[in-house]
């Protein structure tokens, strides 16, 4: 288990056409191809942000954390998660008034992406799951060393997850049973600690498949924690990781992402 506290990540502002925005790095580099995990927040804190529609190799999560607007036809704010197959366009993700900021959560790492509708001679199988749900944050707290988790999609078969975790001040809890792809936690609201560290709001946690499930200790506050998980190897395209291994770095349309 690697733990990286919000301040910990490695920040990099980005100027766009459109607008100032960062770039927080917290496993991995963006644009490069390796077989370890990949995850990072892109903060685009100003009105009509856009990310035309495209798809990836690789399968993924993206979490909305801060403001809001719509991913394809979906309205989303935070906290919504969304996961998609690898070769599963969707967008473009567009931004209301305050901007939005969004995790983006990869098993191993991506070194670019295929804009649509140009790429679409380029997906090797049809496109696949497209699940979104919202972890609600304005509920009442928990009482003292109360726990409650709620299933945020129906069972998948493969190992693909994501389950919100409510502790209540000073409550532990076990992660999700570790038996997919990979897992992430992410802090949503709150504290908690794990890997001898202290994790706030937009901390983030990663477990290897082979790894135990994690314990969460929530501060006095309380915590909310997303986790999720991604599916085991496959033959499905973008799960093998023989054929990862195998990918053409320069085979990207685009290769500096987001």
């Amino acid at each position: 288990m690697r733990a990286i506290a919000a301040s910990e990540a490695e920040v990099k502002e980005i100027v766009r056409k459109d607008g100032v925005g960062r770039r927080c790095d917290y496993f991995g580099t963006s644009g490069r191809i390796t077989m370890a995990p990949q995850g990072f927040l892109v903060e685009r804190p100003y009105a009509n942000a856009r990310i035309d529609p495209h798809f990836h190799d690789i399968d993924q999560f993206q979490v909305v954390v801060a403001g809001g607007g719509h991913i394809g036809k979906k309205p989303v704010r935070s906290v919504t998660f969304q996961y998609a197959d690898a070769y599963t366009p969707y967008g473009p993700i567009v931004a209301q008034e305050d901007g939005i900021s969004f995790f983006t959560l990869r098993n191993v790492a991506s070194g670019g992406h295929f804009s649509m509708p140009g790429s679409k001679h380029l997906m090797p199988c049809r496109a696949g799951r497209n699940i979104a749900a919202v972890f609600e944050q304005n509920l009442d707290p928990l009482a003292e060393g109360d726990v409650k988790r709620e299933a945020l999609m129906d069972s998948q078969g493969d190992g693909v997850d994501a389950v919100g975790i409510r502790l209540g001040a000073n409550a532990t809890a076990d992660g999700l049973r570790n038996d997919g792809g990979g897992q992430y936690y992410l802090v949503c609201a709150g504290s908690i600690v794990a890997d001898g560290k202290t994790l706030s709001e937009n901390s983030l946690i990663r477990v290897d498949p082979s790894e135990e499930t994690p314990s969460l200790k929530a501060g006095g506050e309380g915590a909310n924690v997303l986790a999720l998980q991604f599916a085991r190897p496959s033959e499905r395209p973008g799960t093998d990781l023989e054929a990862l291994a195998t990918r053409n770095p320069e085979g990207y349309v685009q290769k500096t992402e987001k």
